[in-house]
């Protein structure tokens, strides 16, 4: 197995996904993905969460057996049909159905899916690791490791067609694969494909292996290629790196994500650039389209912008736009709208909220919805990778998960790499950036993460906008010579730590903070409970 290290556009800003969790619907839809490829002609699925898991409490109101469904049917993370997937089930006439375990789990975001067909009975256990990111830990009670990175061919066999099958993998190609890395297990072989193995010629050989071949696509968008060094992975690294190459953050950012990919600059740049449109359209459907639904709360964007453009809020600045359009994007995605998580679903609201109240001309009225120009497209890339940059040190040394670290790993984290943009869009330099980024998280240390009703809503929305106002703080008083002084590797491990010193109640599982307000009660109530 090729050892995996964080991509920009996997691990920190992405993935494009249906809201509203990216570890609680995003991390299920691609473990469903991977499942259903391993058996297609599945005609029964069994979900279990164990009681002390987030899953237990949070899967409804997240969305997560939508997202396992919509996985093991195909979908991707931002198809149109992806809400619909239950009743794509029932159709199919395939049963559905989910229960809680009493045995032990060390992450508490575990799942067992067990499913069953013609071709027999499977189960996998699984992780959602943050921001949309997961792992295969186990097929069939056998220890696996695969995150999606990769394409992988499965195996399954008989006793008669063991020995076949383990030759015929054994003697693939070096182009199509490794064969060292073939894993045994019950009653299956697996087997990392490299990235560059051609489609047709993978066809071909399941067409020829005796016994059953499946094949899982690489389901992040950055496969991993053959190792490759990469230029830095810490602040601290960056820092000498720039002192040995000195270019501006953006640049950096787009040489670590270039060595990670193997793409070129202009694909990397590209991809930034998809991803802020995807960014302004999600601030739009929150402005104008997003419905209602099931909602604790009405929908709040469309009053603060209709407020703001009338000049009957506080006056107008950054922070009143930044405000707004990062409600918009959580609205959306509460409406199960397509997002960017950047870096989670649950803190989606930041990055849009600080880059595009930035984008706005100063001394004109803010937009809403916004506009984003040709001329404005390149810079806003930019400044996106810069946020980039910063999440992948977080995501080296520390978590996106709230399940583990609580609510300053999804807001804090956000608002870090929000800070290191905006210091970056207006100027600064790459030591200002990073400084800026340590400010920012180390003003959220301790933030818990306690959703009302398990739904990313209350506080959720208000504590995005509350990102939002934190990042360009920050941002303001280092570009006027504040120095918090503690390096932001430093912050970063401190995050994790304090984050793993925090109780589970305080930690994404709905047991804790403002949940066990009797105004919060009332409203889970009436929501509606998974598991009493």
């Amino acid at each position: 197995m090729i050892n995996y290290k964080t991509s920009i556009f996997n691990d920190v800003l992405g993935p494009v996904m249906t809201g509203p969790s990216s570890s609680h619907t995003a991390g299920p839809g691609r473990i469903g993905y991977f499942t259903g490829c391993l058996m297609p002609d599945f005609k029964s699925v069994k979900l279990i969460f164990p009681k002390s898991s987030s899953y237990a409490t949070t899967y409804k109101g997240q969305k997560s057996d939508i997202a396992f469904a919509a996985g093991l049917l195909g979908m991707p993370l931002n198809h149109p049909d992806f809400k619909n997937s239950l009743h794509r089930l029932k159709e199919k006439n395939i049963a559905f159905e989910t229960s809680l375990t009493d045995t032990a789990c060390d992450h508490p975001n575990t799942c067992e899916l067990v499913l069953s067909g013609p071709s027999g009975r499977l189960c996998i256990t699984s992780l959602s690791t943050g921001g949309g990111m997961f792992c295969v830990t186990a097929i069939n009670g056998s220890a696996v490791d695969f995150k999606g990175d990769t394409p992988v061919l499965a195996g399954f066999y008989t006793a008669e067609s063991q020995a076949a099958l383990r030759d015929f993998l054994k003697t693939l190609p070096s182009s199509i694969a490794d064969t060292e890395g073939l894993i045994s297990g019950n009653g299956f072989y697996v087997l990392s494909l490299k990235t560059s193995a051609a489609a047709a010629e993978i066809k071909r050989l399941i067409k020829t292996a005796p016994g059953t071949l499946r094949y899982i696509p690489a389901i992040l968008p950055v496969a991993t290629p053959e190792p490759e060094t990469l230029p830095f992975s810490t602040a601290s690294a960056l820092s000498l790196f720039l002192q040995k190459n000195p270019m501006p953050l953006w640049q950096a950012a787009v040489e670590y994500e270039a060595a990670r990919s193997g793409w070129t600059a202009e694909e990397v740049l590209n991809y930034s650039k998809t991803l802020v449109k995807i960014m302004c359209q999600s601030i739009s459907f929150g402005l104008q389209d997003a419905p209602d639904g099931e909602s604790l709360t009405a929908r709040s964007a469309r009053s603060m912008a209709a407020a703001a453009s009338a000049g009957r809020l506080l006056s107008a600045s950054p922070y009143q736009s930044g405000a707004v359009y990062s409600t918009a994007v959580m609205e959306a995605s509460n409406a199960m709208g397509v997002v960017v998580a950047g870096p989670t679903a649950g803190s989606c609201g930041v990055l849009p909220g600080v880059l595009f109240a930035l984008l706005q001309e100063a001394g004109r009225p803010a937009s809403f919805p916004p506009i984003l120009s040709d001329k404005h497209s390149d810079q806003a890339a930019k400044a996106l990778l810069c946020a980039g940059i910063i999440g992948v040190f977080i995501a080296e040394q520390a978590t996106f998960a709230a399940e583990l670290c609580g609510c300053q790993a999804e807001n804090g984290a956000a608002s870090a790499m929000a800070a290191a943009m905006a210091v970056s869009f207006s100027g600064g330099g790459p030591d200002q950036s990073l400084r800026a980024a340590s400010t920012a998280l180390q003003n959220v240390l301790g933030l818990i993460c306690d959703p009302v009703a398990c739904r990313v809503e209350i506080p959720c929305i208000s504590r995005n906008a509350m990102a939002v106002s934190n990042a360009l703080t920050s941002a303001e008083m280092t570009l006027g010579g504040y120095d918090s002084r503690i390096p932001l590797d430093e912050t970063i491990k401190t995050m994790y730590r304090v984050g793993r010193q925090l109780p589970p109640e305080l930690r994404c599982t709905g047991n804790g903070g403002l949940c066990l307000t009797p105004a919060a009660f009332a409203m889970a109530e009436k929501a509606g409970r998974p598991h009493k």
